[in-house]
């Protein structure tokens, strides 16, 4: 009776504050980038993230006249089953082009390197 007691104690909580999220990085299927970009224009990389049961929360960027790091922020349901389904979700990083871009320009998210940008 007293283990039943604590697990509903416990139980309690989670359940009046509703669900419980915990940080994770949504996975990434493609990015998109224009191939030239003059050196303060602003330019638009496109993320392709795949979502399961996660949330897309928006990107981390670190940025260098040479490169743009990107990370991919989310969360997850804590204790929830989650099927395997994988939905694609399009999300759009807008870099304001400074400071101004020296090339090759060097796009990366998640850690991997997407590619380069030639720099007018």
């Amino acid at each position: 009776m007293r283990k039943m007691l604590v697990a509903t104690a416990l139980a309690l909580p989670l359940s009046a504050c509703g669900l419980i999220r915990a940080p994770n990085s949504p996975g990434v299927a493609d990015v998109q980038f224009p191939a030239s970009v003059r050196a303060t224009e602003a330019m638009n990389v496109t993320v392709t993230v795949g979502l399961g049961c996660g949330t897309f929360d928006g990107f981390s960027a670190q940025r260098t006249a040479s490169r743009l790091t990107l990370t991919t922020r989310g969360s997850v349901l804590v204790g929830v089953a989650c099927s395997a389904t994988v939905k694609n979700e399009t999300k759009v990083y807008a870099d304001p082009g400074t400071p101004a871009r020296v090339g090759p320009f060097e796009v990366i998210v998640n850690g991997k390197l997407w590619g380069k940008v030639n720099v007018q």
